[in-house]
């Protein structure tokens, strides 16, 4: 079991599956190899057949926890909305102070388009645990898109804290800067998400726009490279651009 865990944790979820294939077939009534091979299912995009070996956990109550969530995120995963969120309820009955739980419910909020639930949920996240980076993430972009420039630049710099190496991250940092008209903390942002991403289009595409205003002369070389990258990024150039 520690293996398949450590496999799993590595990103090789087909091994960890095999391994646990291999461990139920010599004690079938192992409940915590049946748990780790449907999430191993799961993380391998096989959903009804993680549902299935989830339906093999018996006589492990402290599974409960664990097992609610995971099939909550598996239905997530299909945009079973509802039965997801009757999971993730499940899972806090067992454990009520679990942040993912809550940031998950904020996801299918946000799926859901209930924005103001979305945002209790995913703000619950964070004072229950400050330094969990997908939820402060996911509330940077609720404040971005709802002009709400500094709070955004506040959440993703507390996202970017344990997310520095997401490309993602960094470029809506820049976004959430640039709005904030710190254009030479946006320029840096852009450039640490193409450093992380050469090929990233779009960030190639904020820091041509922000060049504009900072260093003309170097912003067209980089519109220019969006552009290649992505030619559909020309229909947002600016008239006159």
């Amino acid at each position: 079991m520690a293996l398949a865990w450590q496999m799993l944790g590595q990103g090789k979820a087909k091994e960890a599956e095999t391994l646990c294939a291999n461990l139920v077939k010599l004690v079938p009534e192992h409940g915590h190899a049946w748990f780790l091979r449907g999430v191993a299912a799961g993380a391998l995009g096989k959903h009804k057949l993680a549902l299935k070996h989830f339906e093999q956990v018996k006589n492990a109550p402290d599974l409960l926890p664990s097992l609610a969530q995971a099939r909550g995120r598996i239905y997530l995963s299909t945009g079973e909305y509802e039965i997801a969120l009757d999971r993730f309820q499940e899972a806090l009955s067992y454990s009520p102070e679990d942040h993912q739980c809550y940031y998950y419910l904020g996801l299918i909020k946000l799926r859901q388009q209930a924005v103001d639930e979305a945002r209790r949920f995913l703000r619950q996240a964070v004072l229950l645990e400050p330094s969990f980076a997908p939820a402060h993430f996911e509330l940077g972009v609720l404040a971005l898109n709802a002009g709400e420039a500094t709070k955004a630049v506040t959440s993703f710099q507390a996202a970017a804290k344990q997310m520095a190496d997401v490309p993602e991250v960094m470029n809506n940092l820049g976004l959430s800067q640039q709005a904030a008209a710190d254009l030479k903390g946006a320029e840096a942002s852009y450039r640490r998400a193409i450093e992380l991403r050469p090929t990233y289009a779009e960030a190639w595409f904020n820091l041509g726009m922000v060049l504009k205003s900072l260093a003309p002369a170097q912003a067209d070389a980089a519109l220019n490279k969006a552009i290649s990258l992505n030619p559909a990024l020309k229909e947002a150039l600016p008239d006159g651009a």
